[in-house]
């Protein structure tokens, strides 16, 4: 019998019974802790679950099958919440200007890329909302603004915001080139904010868009490629001797240590090489921002069991380095197709550990 008919069967498996509930193996575990849910273990000694209560449960808890997607009271917002390596992920299908769900001071770093004015690569119809789609240089600053001024609300007080972001290239009135100080116009806004720049780290990446060769063979009009972007590091300031780390448990920081190897690799350069997340095959998207980028930062920057804002989610690359790590994530997404494949990318990640995991219990 293939998988995917598994439902005509009477038991299920722990997989089985999370994809028919749309909820994590983890869940189906809890639910059984608590006395949820009954299972019966077979000769092999793995876990067996009734469908007719799997059945009586979704009708009487609301679970959703597929999607797992939670609509708020107002039915205006989406929000995807999954449970995924022992931390919760969270994606709300909204603009990150008005963070409501987040009180202040709540967030314990803040890592995105955001979209650049006028890219068009994101959406295939225009959404209202969308950085990518205005054409106005100061309009486009002036917006994304409110999404740092938020994001300097909800993290706590001596912790950090990291944006990648590079300088864009534009063209003039009269047909030819220029570099946009996009990242120094972005430093300026966000010390106006109340941010403090703390330094930038230059993002080599390995494979870039190659440049054209100008006057070649003659000199003058030599066209340089363009193989960096830059990390902007910011700190929210806090009180004289406040304790930004007093809420941390001494597991949680034991948890947390770093090994001598990945301390000498992050202090010893501002320079990181890595390759762009799909490099050659993703060029439909403006930021293809690798997982190796926010992991080095989450990892070098949080603690086990901290609260990780991406307000610019796209793939949700931050939210899965912050599960490797056992950090909670919340992200946001004003597209909701892009959302959805956040939520599938996440999924498809918690549904491979529940693999890795009941291949144990054979």
């Amino acid at each position: 019998m293939e998988a995917s008919d598994y439902r005509k069967r009477c038991y299920l498996s722990a997989i089985e019974a999370a994809k028919f509930l749309g909820v994590s193996v983890s869940t189906i575990h809890h639910l059984v802790e608590t006395g949820q849910l009954r299972c019966i273990t077979a000769v092999s000694g793995q876990k067996r679950f009734d469908l007719a209560e799997l059945k009586r449960l979704r009708q009487e808890n609301g679970f959703l099958t597929t999607s797992n997607v939670l609509k708020s009271q107002q039915g205006t917002r989406l929000e995807y919440v999954l449970s995924l390596n022992g931390t919760t992920q969270q994606i709300y299908v909204k603009n990150a200007q008005q963070m409501g769900e987040l009180a202040s001071d709540s967030v314990h770093l803040a890592i995105t890329s955001p979209p650049y004015f006028d890219a068009k690569m994101y959406a295939r119809e225009p959404i209202p909302g969308d950085l990518g789609e205005i054409h106005d240089l100061h309009e486009w600053l002036e917006q994304i603004g409110l999404v740092w001024r938020e994001t300097f609300r909800v993290l706590q007080p001596g912790r950090k915001l990291f944006i990648n972001i590079m300088n864009l290239p534009i063209r003039t009135g009269d047909g030819s080139f220029r570099m946009l100080n996009l990242v120094g116009k972005t430093i300026d806004l966000c010390e106006q904010i109340g941010f403090v720049f703390k330094r930038d780290i230059v993002w080599h990446k390995t494979n870039s868009v190659r440049a054209h060769f100008g006057t070649y063979p003659y000199p003058g009009g030599i066209l340089i490629n363009h193989m960096h972007e830059f990390i902007l590091e910011f700190e929210k300031p806090a009180p004289r001797g406040y304790n930004k780390y007093a809420h941390l448990t001494q597991e949680q920081k034991e948890r947390s240590k770093l090994e001598r190897e990945f301390w000498i690799q992050i202090k010893k350069s501002d320079v990181w090489t890595i390759k762009p997340e799909g490099s050659g095959d993703r060029r439909d998207h403006v930021a293809p921002f690798p997982v190796e980028l926010p992991y080095r930062l989450i990892k070098a920057y949080s603690y086990v069991g901290e609260r990780i804002l991406d307000p610019f989610v796209g793939s949700g690359t931050t939210l899965l380095a912050a599960a490797q790590l056992r950090r909670n994530g919340v992200g946001y997404e004003i597209n909701p197709e892009i959302a959805a494949e956040a939520f599938a990318r996440l999924s498809n990640y918690q549904l491979n550990l529940d693999t890795e995991m009941s291949i144990g219990e054979l």
